[in-house]
């Protein structure tokens, strides 16, 4: 079975990615925090790939034509393909289509905002795809969902959805009933978008010392600078 797995990602461009953490962070910091971000993602999705022999990397990228942007994350090479829509469900469903469309049998969409998204996760969610089920998501707790996969592509799923949020799993959830399509739900998992969230995360990798490399280089960069200069890295 020929497996795809897909980041959906912004192109890293200084004010225009992780932009509720600016404030807390320079934009600029917020920029290099983020490249971090994709960077730990790219190992965790080459993690997989040497798990799974029928894997393919896609990245899915955003604005068009800035795919230069990505020069600055650490990654191997894989297929990059430009998002397409005017929102969130729109991208969604012509990344799966287009995806699809290459020959691909199931394939699974992560963000770039979860750098510590546990490979087991992903793994069960292509292992879901292998019976009859034809969707897979990883909620988030702010519920939305870190990860969703599936077996063909199931447009209704992402069609009246109230996108950014809290709404976004109850809605996503409705859609597929009501398209009768099987949805396996698994365990949550957490983005990091908010001043909160970047707390919570430097708190798990204080816990867990291999994890998310480049964040953690990252986050004890900034701080230190902070520490140097007696400021908060702002």
């Amino acid at each position: 079975m020929k497996e795809a797995l897909v980041l959906m990602a912004k192109a890293p461009i200084e004010g225009q990615v992780k932009t509720r953490l600016i404030g807390a962070l320079t934009a600029a910091d917020a920029k290099q925090l983020y490249v971090a971000f994709l960077s730990d993602t790219f190992a965790l999705m080459e993690a997989v790939m040497e798990e799974r022999e029928e894997l393919s990397l896609v990245l899915c990228y955003t604005p068009e034509g800035e795919d230069e942007a990505f020069e600055e994350v650490e990654r191997e090479g894989c297929l990059m393909i430009a998002q397409r829509g005017g929102n969130l469900g729109e991208r969604l469903a012509n990344c799966f289509g287009d995806v699809f469309a290459l020959g691909f049998d199931s394939v699974i969409t992560i963000g770039g905002d979860s750098p510590t998204l546990p490979e087991e996760m992903i793994e069960e969610a292509f292992d879901s795809l292998e019976s009859e089920n034809d969707v897979v998501i990883v909620p988030a707790e702010d519920n939305g969902y870190c990860l969703i996969g599936m077996r063909k592509l199931q447009p209704r799923i992402f069609e009246d959805i109230p996108w950014s949020t809290g709404g976004v799993m109850a809605a996503t959830e409705a859609r597929a009933k009501d398209a009768g399509v099987s949805l396996i739900v698994g365990p949550v998992w957490y983005d990091v978008d908010t001043p909160e969230e970047l707390e919570r995360l430097k708190e798990e990798l204080g816990q867990s010392k291999g994890t998310a490399r480049f964040t953690r280089r990252v986050l004890k960069e900034l701080a230190k600078r902070a520490k140097e200069t007696g400021d908060s890295p702002q």
